[in-house]
């Protein structure tokens, strides 16, 4: 790992980063430590990336940085005069905030204050997490009955349509046939969420307060300021393609937890098989269908099927389905069904007729 270049971003979208700032260990504790000394001039990118990823996590109410800083100048003044008596030795930060802010010019904080005997400082921690678990005991209960309702707006098309619009933000989506999108109404404060069932293309606002989140089964597609399309129509598969930006991919398949995607590179991921293909790919191929691009490139017949009923709305009644698979080549740009099928059954071999919304096939 090499954090020298890092920003702002990449420290948010870094999975051990996150997992230093929300589930500190002594490994990820001396690591993350290590990796800060050498480059000094990253602590500033660190701090926000570590208050990004705290409003990130389950809001809850809790002691403020000052305040936590105050129980420590008070404890401080009490373990000062047995300063001189401490052992030297290797001090390991407790967790992110330790690392990230002891640097900090604070008036009475004595930097050494970790190699205090251990009963001591378990005795601080105690004491102050007590204070903390109190004070969001008692604060939550009150914000508890202030809240207001959470109120979702929801976006749907049906097969054959394809809607475009601008999310409060000012991010763009350009929502595909078939397809829907909930959220919360003008998004949270810590976030910008959105749930996804079928197939949309993304082109996020930046706001590094915010990253934006688009939730598809139990997949988590996480950016800050980026453009990106995601496939998934309800089957097993789910395709995440990154055109600009960067992406972190959160999945529930153990040994491969996070993945970040970088421009030009797709996901390809099948949840019950635990499979996963990443890659490149072509750009046309992916996101030709918002600029009205049909296009097959030796797809499978039942695919290109799902893809024709939901581009036209309409059903399809297959007759005398060879035994064979059929593959499907073409590239229609904002053409009528009649000439697409016109087009394909040339090299596939069928008849077809179309009768309102239903199209009968004959090989």
């Amino acid at each position: 790992m090499d954090i020298a270049n890092y920003t702002t971003e990449d420290f948010v979208l870094d999975p051990s980063f996150r997992t230093w700032v929300l589930h500190p260990n002594a490994e990820s504790n001396l690591a993350w430590e290590q990796q800060l000394a050498a480059h000094p001039s990253k602590y500033p990118e660190a701090k926000k990336a570590r208050e990004i990823i705290i409003h990130l996590s389950t809001k809850e109410h809790r002691l403020s940085d000052e305040e936590l800083w105050s129980l420590w100048e008070v404890l401080d003044g009490e373990m000062s005069e047995n300063t001189a008596m401490h052992r030297k030795e290797k001090v390991i930060p407790l967790n992110a905030y330790s690392t990230l802010y002891r640097s900090t010019p604070r008036r009475g904080w004595v930097r050494g204050i970790l190699s205090h005997a251990g009963y001591r400082v378990a005795s601080m921690l105690v004491f102050v997490m007590g204070l903390g678990f109190l004070a969001s005991y008692f604060l939550t209960e009150t914000a508890t009955e202030e809240l207001p309702p959470v109120v979702y707006e929801e976006r749907s098309t049906v097969p054959g349509l394809k809607a475009h619009f601008t999310l409060s933000d000012g991010s763009k989506v350009i929502l595909n046939s078939g397809s829907k999108l909930r959220y919360v109404k003008n998004f949270g404060r810590d976030r910008r969420e959105i749930f996804l069932e079928g197939e949309a293309f993304f082109t996020v606002a930046k706001d590094s307060l915010r990253p934006f989140v688009v939730q598809t089964g139990e997949v988590k597609t996480t950016a800050l300021g980026t453009s990106f399309n995601i496939k998934s129509y309800g089957t097993a598969s789910l395709d995440i393609s990154l055109l600009t930006g960067k992406v972190s991919v959160e999945m529930p398949l153990g040994e491969t937890p996070y993945l970040t995607l970088i421009p030009g590179e797709a996901l390809n991921i099948n949840i019950p098989d635990s499979q996963i293909m990443k890659g490149r790919f072509e750009e046309e191929m992916v996101i030709g269908w918002t600029k009205k691009l049909l296009i097959f490139q030796q797809t499978p017949l039942p695919e290109a099927i799902r893809t024709l009923e939901n581009w036209y709305g309409v059903t399809f009644e297959i007759h005398n389905q060879p035994e064979d698979e059929v593959l499907f080549s073409g590239r229609f740009h904002d053409e009528t069904l009649e000439i697409v099928l016109s087009g394909l059954s040339y090299a596939a071999k069928f008849d077809f007729e179309i009768n309102k919304d239903k199209v009968t096939i004959r090989f």
